[in-house]
């Protein structure tokens, strides 16, 4: 059964869709079947991977269409079922109904069995389907930049969520977005998140212009550029939340004609995924702590990293 994981943040602008992209590529790279929701009414997610949806989750809500009249293929392993400006007006519509906080819980239980992951990308703000998201979601993930208001936010989101789930037990990760390690300010709010959150704290995403770019023109920031450091620390993240889901790709048979109309192949051309590897190097320590290093093979780069201290070390795979 699918997990269903909530990217939520009641803070905009700290990467949320930028986040879910990014990460649910990088799962989709390493093997996995994934669906990304978009119950933002803003409909940024489409714009971040350059599709276009004539169907979007109005018609799910509102004209009870299942959400398999809704997806479409976004890339190999990476469905999407797409919002716009009316799911305003869905809203109005789910807060009349008994069972408004179970809405999207009953649309993608029809689904789990078809995929690996379920994100739901969530608007900036408390939302009816926000609510929705965090009721249906096996697993929260929360992007927050290392700002002051950012990190004061965080705290009444995990007061929240511990209101709307009964515990905060949900949160599986809280991924630092925007860190730019010049500014000191960053630096003591990064070490203040790693105190009080401990091991939810993934390593911090960098503040890199190719993120941005990447979501300009519609590509996955492994299709932009997979040697920029933003596509670096997204696959350090996916490496970390795979090895935390104990993730592993099924063995498929070759696709069928019929299949392979649904989601297409990639050319022959196509390099290999850019985000592989992961597991225990048993020969090496970390020299600052001493715990086990980590490894993983991300665009042609051998990185080799603690998960205890946050060393990294990163080298070509053809030379140092």
């Amino acid at each position: 059964m699918a997990r269903i994981v909530a990217v939520i943040n009641l803070k905009g602008g700290i990467g949320k869709t930028t986040t879910v992209v990014n990460l649910s590529a990088g799962l989709a790279l390493k093997g996995a079947r994934v669906l990304l929701i978009d119950i933002d009414a803003q409909g940024n997610l489409s714009m971040a991977l350059g599709v276009r949806a004539r169907r979007t989750l109005y018609e799910a809500i509102v004209d009870h269409k299942p959400l398999t009249d809704l997806r479409i293929s976004a890339r190999p392993n990476l469905d999407l079922v797409a919002a716009d400006e009316s799911l305003l007006l869905a809203q109005q519509a789910i807060a009349g109904r008994a069972d408004w906080v179970r809405v999207l819980e009953q649309l993608v239980r029809p689904l789990r069995s078809e995929y690996d992951f379920i994100f739901f990308d969530c608007g900036g703000s408390l939302t009816v389907l926000n609510q929705n998201a965090l009721m249906a979601a096996t697993e929260v993930i929360v992007p927050t930049t290392v700002e002051p208001f950012s990190v004061r936010g965080l705290e009444k989101l995990i007061a929240q969520i511990a209101r709307v789930k009964g515990s905060t037990s949900v949160v599986r990760a809280i991924i630092p977005t925007m860190v730019d390690p010049r500014m000191k300010q960053s630096i003591e709010l990064l070490a203040h998140l790693n105190r009080t959150y401990g091991q939810l704290v993934m390593p911090p995403v960098r503040v890199n212009v190719r993120l941005s770019e990447a979501s300009a023109v519609g590509k996955t920031i492994y299709e932009h550029d997979p040697r920029s450091r933003g596509a670096l620390d997204y696959a350090q993240i996916v490496e970390l939340l795979s090895k935390a889901w104990s993730f592993q790709p099924k063995q498929t048979a070759p696709a069928s004609p019929s299949s392979s109309q649904a989601h297409p192949v990639a050319p022959a051309a196509r390099p290999e995924p850019v985000v592989t590897g992961g597991g225990e190097v048993q020969t090496n320590v970390c020299p600052n702590c001493g715990h086990t290093l980590q490894r993983a093979t991300v665009a042609g780069y051998r990185i080799t990293y603690c998960v205890n201290c946050r060393y990294r070390r990163q080298e070509l795979i053809n030379g140092s």
